[in-house]
């Protein structure tokens, strides 16, 4: 049995009413390690500037990738700029707005953004393979799902913690199932009129299943080697054009629609098993301009508990969604803990079980 196609990211708007805050004047320092306005295409420096120094306090990475839509940038998108700016913390979207105004560049021998699609890119194949075979021999499992939610209430891009949950996750027959365990709300649960939060599914075969799709015809360009915690790993760019995607985004109450998306994986150089996916929403609906839509996942081998088996298994991932429009922003931090088989309470009988038991003594029937 294939797993479900479609993995689902969801945003549901939240809407407060912001406070009056008056603020305190800057010194002089501290005016002078601010960045400057941006008046033409933003260097390297200019972004990293405003990664450590402003996205955070007084302005979101939604904000930063518009001013990269607008004026450009005036470097190479070498694979150690890429590394740099997400070490300071740039999401997917960021990097994909970045990435787009890189390619106005001419091309030379170290911009990765104009590497040609290799479409029998023999790495790609192996991982494609991987990817086929742990989809369809993936075990049965449980384990508990941590999820803490924070809120941007105001678009500065200072978030607050919303709360924290807890599930219980059970994948079983190719399908998650979740069953709340606790809430610890810290501004409250959300309320159904109101929403909150970020939420996503297909953390575990389905976004993999999609991306290694040939159906997808996903683009895949090699960007360069990184090390990877204990892995040297090799990375590469993608694309999932809108025809060709089975991403499912709803914004609110609105109808969903079909998006493309993009972003990078990272592949271990010797098992050629995928570690970690970014994945950004692409070309939504004129309507939604101004959202973006993030889903970072952590994959590692795991032994469940009870068993001897070792599985490729997300041990982390992160949802960010952005609304400039309507400053409304969340995101969720999710942790995938406590790994275990799976083991049903469902007794099954053979057809001799199934029979009636014969009764010893026959039942006379009463009289009327």
């Amino acid at each position: 049995m294939k797993p479900v196609r479609t993995i689902i990211l969801i945003f549901i708007v939240t809407t407060f009413l912001a406070g009056l805050s008056i603020a305190q004047p800057r010194t002089l320092e501290s005016r002078s390690q601010q960045p400057p306005e941006t008046t033409g295409p933003l260097t390297l420096q200019d972004l990293n500037l405003l990664l450590r120094r402003s996205v955070g306090r007084n302005m979101t990475e939604s904000d930063v990738a518009a001013r990269v839509q607008r004026f450009g940038i005036d470097f190479s998108l070498t694979p150690e700029a890429i590394a740099k700016l997400r070490s300071n913390g740039a999401h997917p979207t960021l990097i994909n707005a970045i990435k787009r105004a890189g390619e106005k560049f001419s091309p030379n021998s170290d911009v990765i953004v104009t590497t040609k699609v290799n479409v029998t890119d023999p790495i790609i194949d192996e991982v494609r393979k991987n990817v086929r075979d742990y989809v369809e021999e993936m075990p049965d499992f449980i384990c508990t799902q941590e999820v803490e939610r924070f809120i941007d209430t105001d678009g500065s891009g200072a978030w607050q913690r919303m709360d924290q949950m807890r599930f219980e996750l059970t994948y079983n027959r190719k399908k998650e199932t979740y069953k709340p365990i606790a809430t610890n709300g810290l501004l409250g649960p959300p309320k159904s009129n109101l929403g909150g939060g970020a939420t996503s599914a297909g953390e575990f075969a389905s976004t993999l299943d999609n991306l290694f799709d040939p159906a997808s015809e996903t683009e895949f360009k090699p960007a360069g080697k990184e090390k990877l915690g204990v892995h040297q790993a090799l990375i590469y760019d993608y694309r999932v054009r809108k025809p060709k995607s089975k991403l499912d985004v709803r914004i609110g109450e609105d109808p969903p629609f079909i998006a493309g998306y993009a972003g990078s994986i990272w592949i271990d150089a010797d098992t050629k098993q995928v570690l970690r996916i970014e994945q950004a929403v692409e070309d939504p609906p004129a309507q939604y301009r101004t959202f973006s839509g993030d889903k970072i996942i952590d994959y590692e081998m795991v032994k469940l508990r009870g068993t001897d088996v070792e599985v490729l298994l997300p041990i982390k991932a992160e949802v960010m969604m952005l609304n400039r429009a309507q400053k409304s922003y969340s995101q969720n931090l999710i942790y995938f803990k406590f790994y275990r088989k799976f083991e049903s309470d469902v007794k099954l009988l053979t057809d001799e079980e199934e029979k009636p038991e014969k009764s010893e003594k026959p039942v006379k029937p009463e009289k009327p």
